[in-house]
This record gives structure tokens, C-alpha cells and sequence, in this order.
């Protein structure tokens, strides 16, 4: 014969009162459903737990060594209870969160600055991206959510299942060493860096900006004299830093280093960088839900084939 929670609740509380009636009002049960509880736990056991006489009841040594494991039990079974309907809210758990460089931008960092104040139990696990990734990430499981970069439309980047909600767009800026002679301007004419030396991200990378990098210097009038290809934006400011070449970057690039390094905006328009978030619509995670429905208020996500989960929150 087994025993379950019940029999354990029903044995506590005859232990702590010494009384079947008493015990029986606090569980609101009849005494006579009770008494065979506590029987039913003694079977199981093969011990008796309570000395019943005429005029009270009192623990055995058993009952006495069961009572402090079994109160032990049931906070463990309410502690159980409590991390379960947590989780179910979306209050404990993991998420894995990745991004591409361009995208440590104030909405991104925002987001996950609050998302970890406001849930101090969820792991967040942070995932670098290569520059070129879109949904792939998704697709292979290796990320619950992708923050991403985009020069041009995004609607073309989602695949089938994929739910995506923009969250900003931003120009590229020149980027220089702090001792370059046009770094104190408020602007710079792209002409006017006809004659530097650059430091690009490599093609291998994400041939799409490298092609967009090159446009720009065109729409300037010439081609880019590279002198170092690079796998990184940090890396590319630290050869800025040194004085050893310049660079197109994201606005947001200010971000990953100050110092040595002036960020100048550039005269005329320039392809705008859209960060967006991504993530599978099948994925019910009560985690994922509570994320992205914090992302920001009024979000009109764009989603593919699959049906999004309701975002709704406890």
C-alpha cells in the first residue's frame, strides 16, 4: 500500500494537535475520513505512528522521527508547487537570447536591462551571432529569441513559423581616430574621406554589408582604399583607435568604445540599419511570452504562416 500528500497533511495535523476532531475541523474533514488516513499511512509504513488511548493521543518514537521528515516533505511539495506556478508565468527558467554585434543598441540593451530586473530568476544566456544571421539560429534551436540587423526590408528575412517585431532603425556614421583632424566636426562629407585608408568587415562575414559599405563611399565618389578586413566592429574600432584606418559603422557602435575613437554622422543619407527581434511562433514558453510581450507597448509584429502564441501574461 502507497501513500500520497494527503495522508502525509491528514498525519501532520493529528501530530500537531493530538486530537482527531480538532485535526479533522482543521482539514475540514469528516474524523471518521481521517482516522483511516492516518491508518492507511501506518499500513503502508508498517509502524504505528500515534498511540491511541481513551482520553488522548499521543506519537510513538516512530511517529516523533516520521513527523520531522514529513513536515520536511510538505515544504518541499509546496516549494515544488510555488517553482511550478512560477514557471508557468514565465517568472523562473532560461532563455537564450542571441544577437548580432550591430544590434547592442539602446533597444536591445533596454530590453534585456529590464527584462533581468523584473525577473531575477530567469537565466538569461546571451549568444553572439555572426553579422549575416537572420532566423537561421531559430530554425536550428540554438536561440529561444534573435535580435538581428537588417540593411533593407525585413520581411524578406523571415521564414516560414518566424514571428518578427522592429524595434529601431539607425544610420552609419563615420567612425575616426579621436586625433584625426575631422574628428571635433558635427558632420563629414564622404568626400572628404576619399583619400583614408578603411578598415571593412570582411565580405566572408555578410556580403550584403560589405556591398552596402561600398555603395555609400560611392555615393561619395569613390572606392575604398581597404587596408585591414576585419571579423568584428570592436576590432575595426580598435584599428580606428590606433589611427591606422577609418570606418563605416552603425550609429549604435558608439556603445562598444569610446575611447580613441570619435563618431562622426555623415553628410546626406545613408541605407539605414533596422534592428528587429525574432522568434518562433510555435515556441509557448511562458518565458519567451513574458519577454517579447515586454519589448515595447503598441508592438505590431509581422509573422509568417505559423500561428503566434498568445502573449498574454499572468
Amino acid at each position: 500500500m502507497s501513500f500520497d500528500l494527503r495522508h502525509l497533511e491528514g498525519f501532520v495535523a493529528v501530530a500537531e494537535e493530538l486530537h482527531f476532531g480538532r485535526a479533522a475541523a482543521r482539514l475540514h474533514l469528516a474524523q471518521p475520513a481521517l482516522s483511516q488516513q492516518v491508518l492507511r499511512l501506518e499500513a503502508s509504513l508498517g509502524v504505528e505512528l500515534l498511540i491511541r488511548e481513551r482520553r488522548r493521543t499521543r506519537l510513538s518514537d516512530a511517529g516523533q522521527a516520521f513527523l520531522v521528515e514529513a513536515r520536511r516533505t510538505l515544504a518541499q511539495a509546496e516549494q515544488a508547487r510555488a517553482v511550478a506556478r512560477r514557471a508557468g508565468r514565465g517568472e523562473v527558467g532560461r532563455l537564450r537570447v542571441g544577437y548580432v554585434p550591430t544590434t547592442s543598441s539602446a533597444p536591445f540593451l533596454a530590453a534585456l536591462v529590464t527584462f533581468q530586473r523584473n525577473h531575477p530568476d530567469v537565466q538569461v544566456e546571451l549568444r553572439e551571432l555572426p553579422l549575416g544571421s537572420l532566423a537561421a539560429p531559430l530554425r536550428d534551436r540554438t536561440v529561444d529569441v534573435a535580435f538581428i540587423a537588417r540593411l533593407g526590408p525585413l520581411d524578406d528575412c523571415l521564414e516560414d513559423g518566424t514571428v518578427l517585431s522592429e524595434l529601431s532603425a539607425e544610420p552609419f556614421v563615420a567612425a575616426v581616430s579621436a586625433r584625426h583632424p575631422v574628428a571635433g566636426r558635427s558632420a563629414v562629407g564622404l568626400a572628404e574621406l576619399a583619400e583614408e585608408e578603411f578598415v571593412l568587415l570582411s565580405p566572408e562575414i555578410c556580403r550584403e554589408w560589405d556591398e552596402t559599405v561600398h555603395g555609400i563611399c560611392a555615393s561619395g565618389g569613390f572606392t575604398p582604399r581597404v587596408s585591414h578586413y576585419v571579423r568584428e566592429i570592436s576590432t575595426q574600432l580598435i584599428i580606428v583607435a590606433a589611427g591606422l584606418a577609418v570606418a563605416l559603422v552603425p550609429a549604435s557602435a558608439q556603445a562598444l568604445r569610446g575611447e580613441g575613437v570619435a563618431f562622426i554622422p555623415l553628410n546626406g543619407p545613408t541605407p539605414p540599419i533596422t534592428s528587429a527581434v525574432v522568434w518562433r511562433a510555435e515556441d509557448g514558453s511562458p518565458v519567451l511570452r513574458r519577454f517579447v510581450g515586454g519589448l515595447h507597448d503598441g508592438a505590431d509584429p509581422r509573422q509568417t504562416s505559423a500561428a503566434e502564441p498568445d502573449e498574454t501574461t499572468d
